[in-house]
């Protein structure tokens, strides 16, 4: 209806997923990259998870359009299969012919090896990509898990990428999938747009329908950002019904106004804005009691060593309630959701395929980690520091606690793609191969100006993450190549 009066010559914001207005943001090319390390290592199975309507099918067409030739796919989009018909299925995609009269489950698993052993001898990589993982039954990821049994010396002959939502991870978190779970070598949890990447998604979806201008206000895709909440699909939505209310009042731009016509539209009410809990004495006492203990005890393993050589490493015992408005800051800050208050941080944002990085640290030294932290105040408080321009407050303790993202296989068993990416990103600052790994993260370490320790620790890892990694805040963002150059 609006097409005309707009100059667009197709919808822009429609919800099926074509691939002209195949959009892929930091974080979705991130996840790309997760997923193809996967399927170079030796893994079996590789996990990408999302809420709903983040692009996890964005990712993974692109992924198949990335396969090399010598590649051979079954795409399942119905995961609401038995064993029988996940066996049957996967002939029907590679296609595999049987009589399916008088099949049986080991007829076809015999078929399906035969097949895969022959696609091996000609050099072929086969993979199986199943959406909607979440709702596989734990007898069909096990019978998945048996077919990946089937390998080379060097190689599985059957790679398998489940997508699904969060609810997959506590699937496979079940004791009776723990085998499955360990085989898992590349994850990766995709979060929502961030605010930069609402703006590019919106014109860029409006360049490719044909329009020869903005059509939406500074103001309108802030709003559009917070009500969508960054959800691609939610997006979509809200632009589309703005744009038909811009037509109907006759505006050539679209403007925050038409934003909450078509959230009211949607939603069937007004958006309303959320308040900011207010605690009592109380509870705040608490808080800050809680949050001391969690810090308290990391510090002072700290202060046992050199008073000159300071240590900072991942923690699982971190405890920080998420009644305090400094951490939810930082968990902002990563556009996660509002954190479970039963479970501590650092165990919480595992699931997210993020690191937590506790200790003390220099504040220069925070600085050219180059992610949002959080500092310990003497008094009771913390401080949040998402920006190179903010100066700690002087009640810094000098602990501290930031999230890193998790490098490609870093939490797998099979540490292969995690020691590729970790030779790789020491290659990328100039690192002479001539040298044991450990002098070359030691000089590294140096060149940068972080604590020299000789072995990848959690400040090293953080400090590459943010130079390697694509999604996640920055506090310098337009600067993140903090060492340049060879160093020796």
């Amino acid at each position: 209806m609006y097409l005309n009066y707009f100059g667009l010559h197709t919808a822009p914001f429609s919800i099926a997923p074509d691939p002209q207005f195949l959009y892929m943001s930091e974080r979705h090319q991130e996840a790309l990259a997760h997923l193809t390390y996967g399927l170079q290592g030796s893994g079996g199975f590789i996990l990408l998870t999302g809420e709903v309507g983040t692009g996890k099918t964005t990712v993974s067409r692109a992924l198949l359009e990335q396969l090399p030739e010598q590649t051979r796919t079954a795409f399942i989009l119905n995961p609401m299969l038995n064993e029988h018909e996940l066996l049957a299925t996967l002939c029907d995609e590679f296609g595999i012919r049987y009589a399916k009269r008088s099949i049986t489950d080991k007829k076809l698993t015999d078929k399906l090896s035969s097949f895969l052993l022959a696609a091996h001898a000609e050099g072929e990589q086969c993979v199986v990509l199943i959406d909607e993982a979440q709702h596989l039954q734990p007898q069909v990821l096990e019978q998945l898990r048996l077919l990946t049994n089937l390998e080379t010396n060097q190689h599985k002959l059957l790679r398998v990428i489940l997508i699904g939502q969060p609810e997959l991870q506590d699937l496979l978190r079940r004791r009776e999938l723990r085998q499955l779970a360990q085989r898992i070598t590349a994850r990766y949890h995709l979060l929502p747009l961030q605010g930069s990447d609402t703006e590019r998604y919106i014109n860029y979806r409006l360049q490719v329908a044909g329009a020869s201008r903005g059509l939406f206000d500074g103001r309108a895709i802030a709003l559009v950002h917070k009500l969508s909440e960054g959800i691609p699909r939610r997006l979509n939505l809200l632009c589309d019904r703005a744009l038909l209310a811009a037509y109907n009042e006759q505006s050539q731009l679209v403007t925050s106004k038409h934003i909450r016509e078509a959230a009211v539209e949607l939603d069937g009410h007004r958006p309303v804005q959320r308040r900011r809990v207010s605690w009592s004495a109380g509870a705040a006492v608490a808080v800050v009691f809680a949050l001391l203990a969690g810090f308290a005890g990391s510090y002072w393993l700290n202060q046992q060593g050199s008073p000159t050589e300071v240590a900072a490493d991942e923690s699982e015992s971190q405890v920080i309630t998420v009644t305090e408005d400094p951490l939810l800051a930082l968990t902002r800050s990563w556009q996660l959701p509002r954190p479970a208050i039963d479970k501590p941080i650092c165990e919480w944002v595992g699931a997210y395929d993020l690191g937590c990085l506790q200790g003390t640290l220099r504040y220069d030294q925070l600085m050219k980690i180059n992610y949002p932290v959080l500092l310990e105040l003497s008094g009771g408080g913390y401080q949040f520091v998402n920006a190179h321009d903010i100066q700690p407050d002087p009640e810094w303790t000098g602990a501290f606690v930031l999230l890193w993202q998790h490098p490609p296989g870093y939490e797998s068993e099979d540490g292969e793609l995690y020691q590729q990416w970790l030779l790789d990103a020491l290659v990328s600052y100039g690192a002479d191969k001539s040298l044991a790994v450990t002098d070359q993260i030691q000089n590294l370490q140096l060149s940068a100006g972080i604590p020299v320790t000789g072995k990848p620790d959690g400040v090293t890892l953080s400090w590459l993450s943010a130079r390697t990694q694509q999604g996640g805040p920055r506090l310098n963002p337009t600067n993140q190549q903090a060492v340049t150059g060879e160093f020796k």
